[in-house]
């Protein structure tokens, strides 16, 4: 499949930063994925697919939770962030990673029992279609642990507008309200929600929801 304009714009600025992301977003991935941490500690994950992983920063920290999983697949829309996530994982039992995107996932379907995706879903063009492609490839009674950032408090309503008058490339900042539409109009069911702060006028959602029946 074709990369819409905007999405391979995306591509290109990750497959340039990706060398230095881990340290130039150490502190927001730090804060942002704590707020994970509650679902995932301690929790049986079974077979993982990390929708938009980048540099795979929640691989490490699934251990660090003692979380247990069969297998971690991390998918990513720039090559250049997945190589780098390769050389984090090493020779980790378990772990592939591949090059895709959110609204086109390239697995059968009921592949996974769990989807994670962290600060992701404004980069997705289609998200709609990004949640009913996790749906599709997760098994009956799957989980979806999701976050991203939330453009309800007024310092990311600032943030926005200032990201787009820079010209930052992101497709939408969703509400809360939009946010559980799209996971409702998908199939999913929210059992867990969250808020929190990364920092500075970062500003967070989380959801963990089931496969609806």
């Amino acid at each position: 499949m074709t990369p819409s304009p905007a999405s391979a714009s995306v591509r290109t600025e990750y497959a340039a930063l990706a060398a230095r992301y881990d340290r130039r977003w150490a502190k927001y991935v730090e804060r942002s994925l704590a707020l994970l941490r509650p679902w995932m500690e301690g929790a049986s994950l079974g077979s993982v697919i990390d929708v938009g992983c980048g540099t795979a920063a929640i691989l490490p920290r699934l251990e660090a939770w003692s979380a247990r999983f069969d297998s971690y697949t991390g998918l990513d829309l720039a090559p250049e962030m997945l190589r780098m996530a390769r050389a984090k994982a090493g020779d980790a039992p378990r772990v592939a990673f591949v090059a895709g995107s959110a609204d086109a996932l390239p697995f059968r379907a009921a592949s996974f029992d769990t989807a994670v995706s962290a600060s992701a879903m404004h980069y997705w063009e289609a998200p709609e279609a990004a949640l009913v492609e996790m749906r599709r490839v997760l098994r009956p009674g799957g989980r979806l642990i999701l976050l991203d950032w939330q453009r309800d408090p007024w310092p990311m309503r600032l943030a926005d507008l200032g990201m787009r008058v820079t010209g930052v490339r992101y497709a939408r900042i969703h509400s809360r309200d939009e946010a559980v539409e799209l996971l409702d109009g998908a199939g999913f069911r929210i059992v867990g929600d969250t808020r929190g702060s990364a920092g500075g006028f970062w500003r967070l959602m989380g959801f963990d929801a089931v496969e609806e029946a």
